[in-house]
């Protein structure tokens, strides 16, 4: 069996091509750009050369797309999208236009065409031709979906979805995905691209890949606290018994050393309210169940900016803290969850 696993990040997507039989260490492995930051760099070229541009294809991850999209239109300049694709700068539409974006089924004349997608097949396709690998006819993705909400707060309408999973019981296989629902705009256009381009897939959030992922390292032991330290977004979970049993989500940029050990400690004895969080700008908390602070027998760490963490020595407060890298590749963390996630959804894991 051969799986593509994709983690789509702010900064970067973390691709691994995982074959039974092959050792983690001898797999196929790149950690290149993301498609949100590829895209916002040719929107950018586009302003450069003072042209117009037209946003195609799909809905996809914002960030760096969405702020070259502001920019090119505070320089002045025409910017036309596909209502898909429009999606990926505000889910209401009319907010959309009210911005200066003209919505459109095609191009303009003249006008610089951006395919917006959050994975680009035909690239990991191409690139694994070079050095002979095959593309595999499974693959497993994980995207940051915050939810089609455009009448309030996305924070608010993706942490309402993850606490009522989280309260049907939190395994793994609850939060993969065979076919997303249509709340779930982003995970279902990542479908569509794959089943477009012949390939089956299963898709999850980033958070639970990265949090399952990291509990396969050989020094987790539960009850388990777990931070994944993203570009974008850090995310906290309590694990026992193979599920996620507490879990908060916060920006990365906004959090101190202390500010995160305040929210570890807190959840870990149960205590940590989802109102804490989200009035401190993050997306929020839910606790279905607590072992108490004392009680945790290992605490994990992983993602690119976990040694802005990692290095104060504060979270050493917490107990013996673990620089998580399952397979040796703190990189493949989430996709080692996907691995696990397509493994579930075929019926060969345990989750």
């Amino acid at each position: 069996m051969a799986i593509l696993a994709v983690d789509v990040g702010a900064g970067t997507q973390d691709i691994l091509l995982f074959e039974d039989g092959v050792a983690i260490e001898n797999s196929a492995k790149m950690v290149m750009p993301s498609q949100t930051v590829i895209v916002g760099k040719r929107i950018g070229r586009a302003t450069a050369r003072k042209g117009d541009a037209f946003l195609a294809g799909t809905t996809m991850g914002g960030g760096p797309s969405v702020r070259a999209a502001k920019d090119h239109l505070m320089a002045g300049l025409r910017l036309s999208a596909s209502p898909k694709a429009a999606l990926t700068i505000h889910d209401d539409l009319e907010k959309v236009r009210r911005m200066g974006v003209e919505i459109s089924d095609s191009a303009p004349p003249g006008a610089e065409v951006v395919e917006m997608a959050d994975i680009d097949p035909s690239a990991i396709e191409a690139t694994f031709e070079i050095f002979g690998l095959e593309m595999p006819e499974k693959a497993a993705v994980a995207v940051q979906d915050h939810g089609f909400s455009p009448e309030r707060s996305n924070r608010v309408a993706r942490f309402e979805e993850m606490a009522r999973v989280l309260d049907l019981g939190g395994d793994l296989r609850s939060f993969v995905h065979l076919n997303p629902p249509p709340f779930f705009t982003r995970m279902r256009a990542v479908k569509e691209t794959l089943d477009a381009a012949g390939v089956r897939s299963v898709v999850m959030d980033t958070g639970p890949a990265a949090i399952f992922g990291a509990a396969l390292d050989p020094r987790y032991r539960e009850p388990a606290l777990v931070l994944n330290a993203g570009n974008g977004h850090t995310i906290g979970a309590v694990l026992a018994e193979g599920r996620i049993t507490a879990l908060f989500e916060h920006h990365t940029s906004v959090l101190t050393q202390e500010k995160l050990l305040w929210l570890s400690e807190r959840l870990c004895d149960g205590i940590l309210t989802n109102t804490e969080v989200f009035d401190d700008g993050g997306h929020g908390a839910h606790v279905t169940e607590a072992p108490g602070m004392r009680r945790i027998r290992s605490v994990l760490v992983t993602g690119p900016k976990r040694e802005r963490f990692i290095g104060s020595g504060l979270l050493g407060r917490l107990g013996p803290v673990i620089s998580a890298a399952p397979g040796g590749d703190m990189m493949m963390t989430g996709c080692l969850g996907l691995v696990e996630a397509w493994k579930c959804a075929e019926g060969r894991g345990d989750g």
